[in-house]
């Protein structure tokens, strides 16, 4: 039997050949081209305040100053604040930036300098959010400096544009109530009135629930520690835990009115104890007891050597009247955010009395409640 003729075999010329694989070559080129354009493409940078709902989904970049500590959810997602001076924005990631950040160190907080790029959310109700596509597409420069404070009882007539940033301890009575309509992220604002002067307490539904979702009573004496802030040209105190925000019974509203007068202008009304000299409104250290535990007290006073504890870190403060100690407790300043303090610089604290057995300690809640005083 024959083998079967499938008829001639007919080759392709040469020069079908060659555009062939020109054609191939220039197909992979072309893809290995857009790739690059992709990954090195420059990507805008724009304001917070030019952001329209035409740029919904837009990938852009940010640079601005961090005013809200990194919060990472339940979830495992993570959310700050950015304002780059016209305006503020949400800045969103995900499970994975948010572990990326963490594990690097370089979870934003307070006073930070961000630069990050991601996509732009911008909802119905012209509330915008930045979303992080990459933890790699976000630098980070910390802020060295702790913040200046204010001396806790400031009255609300003293706080002035200036004193943006600074933490502030305040008193006042509480005018009315702004709750958020349901379902928006928008914050609470009470209103507290004293002397005549009003402002507004800030705060949103983490606050809320750590309130036990009970707000306090309209014409009750609040006290607030909180942060200063401005928005659309209002004053404003930002508060982020539910600590920070009381109701005052009468009797402490009559001791905060006492001991927030100037002893120049009332001498004969000031009790003997507030007659002592306390350099400027600061406490001596020999002025404070054991049974003021709980207190919020404000020292300046030099350092001594540090002694580690587990998890945290010890310093003797003294000033000319007595010593006393602060602790510092990871939780709540870093080993970062303690890399400005040794033994031998004056430092400024206010924080609360805690007494453990029989020793009096300050214990700061966050970088923002001590200072490093110039030694002149």
């Amino acid at each position: 039997m024959s083998d079967p003729v499938y008829g001639h075999q007919v080759k392709r010329p040469m020069r079908v050949r060659a555009l062939q694989a020109a054609s191939l070559v220039l197909a992979v080129a072309g893809l290995i081209l857009l790739y690059l354009y992709s990954v090195n493409r420059e990507i805008p940078t724009v304001q917070i305040s030019e952001i329209t709902p035409t740029m919904n989904f837009a990938y852009v970049q940010i640079t601005g100053e961090v005013t809200r500590d990194a919060y990472i959810f339940k979830s495992g997602g993570i959310v700050f604040n950015l304002n780059d001076g016209t305006g503020e924005i949400a800045v969103m990631g995900g499970r994975a930036q948010a572990e990326a950040l963490k594990n690097a160190g370089k979870l934003p907080r307070y006073g930070d300098r961000v630069e990050v790029a991601g996509s732009l959310n911008v909802s119905a109700e012209q509330e915008i959010k930045l979303r992080m596509q990459s933890a790699t597409q976000m630098t980070l420069r910390r802020k060295r400096k702790a913040r200046r404070l204010v001396e806790p009882n400031i009255s609300l007539s003293d706080i002035k544009p200036a004193h943006k940033g600074d933490t502030v301890f305040v008193v006042g009575l509480l005018k009315e109530i702004s709750l958020p309509r349901p379902g928006s992220k928008a914050p609470y604002v009470l209103t507290i009135e004293d002397a005549g002067t009003e402002l507004e307490i800030i705060f949103w539904d983490k606050v809320f629930q750590g309130l036990e979702q009970k707000l306090p009573t309209l014409g009750q004496k609040l006290s607030a520690r909180g942060r200063v802030d401005i928005y659309r040209g209002k004053l404003q105190l930002k508060i982020w835990e539910a600590t920070e925000l009381r109701e005052l019974t009468e009797l402490e509203g009559r001791e905060y009115r006492t001991s927030n007068k100037d002893p120049k202008k009332d001498p004969e009304k000031e009790p003997e104890k507030e007659k002592k000299e306390r350099h400027g409104g600061l406490f001596r250290i020999d002025d404070i007891t054991a049974n003021q535990e709980g207190d919020i007290f404000t020292v300046i006073g030099t350092l001594g050597e540090p002694r580690s504890i587990r998890r945290g870190v010890i310093y003797p403060i003294a000033d000319e009247s007595g010593e006393m100690v602060v602790l510092f407790w990871d939780k709540q300043v870093s080993g970062e955010e303690r890399d400005a303090l040794e033994s031998g610089i004056r430092l400024r604290v206010t924080a609360p009395l805690v007494v453990y057995k029989g020793i009096l300690e300050l214990v700061p809640e966050n970088v923002g409640a001590f200072s490093v005083e110039s030694m002149e």
